[in-house]
């Protein structure tokens, strides 16, 4: 009920605003002392929310001109914000059809229509316009914005890096990152065909993909799976092992690449060892960690012991690694004793006091004890205790 009152406020507050926009057009161009009956007859109908009477209103009208066509530009962006694309494109559609606008006028309407289809998902529809519109217009970045939109949204990889290529050498933000990552969605494509030339189109694309970014993880990535499709596996382990040292935060990205590499070499020392030996990461519980599932076969449980008892002792186990071990006593591959109850007993009595976090719901000022007026954004009675159960977000992703 409230949102409804508003609207027919906000439909209100627009349709005033025609009607003295009208008004003063007509008074300085000396045309018309009155405003014309249609229009009046269709903020009626807007009004009682007969939308498609308002809609057959305007477009019977008899004569429209470059003011009344505003007014009904104004109208149709006015229904595709709210979501109701197919009247705004009736509206739009109806001015492109009248033979007595200005070419300038139909242009607009042109831009706005091709918005319509774009907003409705007739990427086709949308992307022929925008095309006609970029040759007509002398200076069409924004034109090239939309195409790039729209040759993402249908993964036509090539057209969104001519257009992006037209956009970067005319606006001076620096976009080869993203034009990077269209060269580097070709080259996954042709490792998914591997028919007779696609190694050679995949190792054409990836160069011209570091070109635009050296420093392309992604890129480092499809190299090693193309001297692995090319059975190629030393020099494809060789990069894999440079993306897995370059960037260890992501790591775990090239994990399985460099497990089945390691396998096709024969390679004489376990998996983790392997890792071990190369790996720029500093906590070999960290590497563990990542490789849980991986390489649970590779470890012995002492050195799994052991591996977990130095995370206790330095009060580091996160809650993930505290699944990770009573999943490992479940297994037999942690004793079930006093000492690892000693080690659970430490790290939840460490979350306890975590616990009693404070957050303020206005800024998200933390703090151990409780305020009654913020010290950052100084709004009272805001600060609220945390409990680990609490959810901070209600956008679920649901894993595969």
């Amino acid at each position: 009920m409230y949102i409804a009152i508003l609207t027919i406020i906000f439909f209100i507050i627009i349709i005033s605003a025609i009607l003295f926009y009208i008004s003063i057009k007509s008074f300085y161009k000396k045309n018309t002392n009155s405003i014309p009956v249609e229009y009046l007859q269709s903020m009626n109908y807007l009004l009682s929310e007969q939308h498609d009477k308002a809609l057959d209103t305007f477009m019977s009208m008899v004569s429209v001109n470059q003011d009344t066509a505003e007014t009904h530009i104004i109208l149709g962006n006015l229904f595709r914000k709210r979501g109701e694309v197919d009247r705004a494109i009736r509206i739009h559609q109806n001015l492109i059809a009248r033979p007595e606008l200005k070419p300038e006028i139909k242009q607009e309407c042109s831009l706005e229509l091709a918005k319509d289809y774009l907003k409705a998902g007739f990427l086709d529809r949308a992307e022929l316009i925008f095309v006609r519109l970029a040759n007509d217009i002398n200076y069409p970045l924004h034109i090239f914005q939309y195409l790039k939109e729209i040759y993402e949204q249908e993964k036509e990889w090539e057209k969104a890096i001519d257009v992006s290529t037209k956009i970067q050498s005319m606006n001076s933000e620096d976009i080869s990152g993203v034009i990077s990552h269209y060269y580097c969605e070709l080259v996954e494509l042709e490792l998914s065909l591997l028919n007779d030339d696609s190694l050679d189109k995949a190792k054409k694309y990836i160069n011209k993909a570091i070109s635009y970014n050296n420093n392309s993880l992604r890129a480092l990535i499809l190299l090693g799976n193309i001297s692995y499709e090319s059975k190629n596996y030393t020099d494809a382990l060789k990069k894999y092992m440079m993306a897995h040292d370059k960037y260890p935060d992501q790591a775990y990205l090239v994990i399985d690449n460099l497990k089945k590499t390691h396998k096709q070499l024969n390679a004489e020392d376990d998996f983790f060892s392997f890792i071990k030996s190369f790996s720029k990461i500093r906590n070999p519980m960290e590497l563990y960690s990542n490789l849980h599932n991986e390489i649970s076969d590779d470890v012995s449980n002492i050195e799994i012991s052991e591996l977990y008892e130095n995370e206790f002792r330095k009060e580091s186990v996160s809650l993930p690694i505290l699944s990770e071990y009573l999943d490992l006593i479940s297994n037999n591959r942690i004793a079930f004793d006093n000492n690892s109850l000693n080690n659970i007993k430490k790290c939840v009595d460490i979350y306890s006091s975590k616990e009693n976090l404070h957050q303020c719901r206005n800024c998200g000022f933390n703090s151990v004890t409780h305020y009654w007026q913020c010290p950052s954004c100084h709004q009272w009675s805001s600060i609220n205790k945390n409990t680990l159960n609490k959810l901070k977000s209600s956008t679920y992703v649901i894993p595969k």
